[in-house]
């Protein structure tokens, strides 16, 4: 089984290859990748960069350079809503894009709804969530090239999307991609500022200053699980 997972930062990529051995570095037209193998799961690690459009090449070039079984999103969001604290972990049932709106020009075309999350994928998820000492909580993820920090905004965003529970840059690129290349998808993302905060900017510091070890491991858990 071949797992591709893509992130945005460093600090991410650092977490995750970590997991692996045999770890090997390599280049493919310009872009980086790192291989190993987790139990007898074949990984492939991609850091994308920040961002829809990083996100959405990132994720076209992991699936025609290794023709992934499943690919996983992970990184860290926003909270959208109040009962989220910092280091919980949002699985994605579906994602959307929050930045988008065509108006009647739209009419007929997916790219304002949802993009669900694979249901196998969903349904491993629900088995994880059992044993996890992280909590896990599952729901939509909203996506757009802000880094949000408004609290007028974040509500603006959970009044358009009710069912949305973290806001991030990349999930539902990287879902849009997955459907058109017809690849099971779902998105971790570790809560890293809450919508109740006036201190977005010191929260999210402290997140990468602290990040739980614990918060990666529902990752590695989930990834062991498939």
């Amino acid at each position: 089984m071949v797992i591709a997972v893509i992130v945005a930062m460093q600090k991410e990529m650092a977490s995750l290859s970590a997991l692996l051995h045999n770890r090997k570095e390599e280049t493919i037209n310009g872009f980086k990748y790192i291989t190993g193998e987790l139990g007898t799961k074949m990984l492939i690690l991609h850091q994308c960069g920040i961002g829809k459009v990083n996100a959405a090449v990132g994720a076209s070039e992991l699936i025609r350079n290794f023709q992934p079984d499943y690919l996983i999103s992970s990184g860290c969001a926003g909270g959208l809503e109040s009962k989220l604290k910092v280091m919980e972990v949002i699985a994605s049932t579906s994602t959307v894009y929050h930045d988008i709106f065509v108006g009647e020009a739209g009419e007929g075309l997916d790219i304002e709804k949802p993009y669900p999350s694979d249901t196998y994928l969903i349904n491993k998820v629900k088995e994880l969530i059992k044993s996890s000492t992280t909590v896990i909580h599952q729901g939509q993820i909203c996506t757009g090239d802000q880094f949000v920090t408004e609290r007028a905004k974040l509500e603006s965003i959970k009044q358009r999307f009710p069912e949305a529970l973290a806001v991030d840059m990349e999930s539902c690129a990287i879902a849009h991609t997955c459907k058109i290349y017809g690849i099971p998808f779902i998105s971790f993302r570790i809560i890293s500022d809450t919508i109740d905060s006036d201190l977005h900017i010191e929260e999210y510091k402290n997140f990468w200053a602290e990040m739980a070890d614990q918060s990666f491991c529902v990752v590695k858990s989930y990834l062991e699980s498939l």
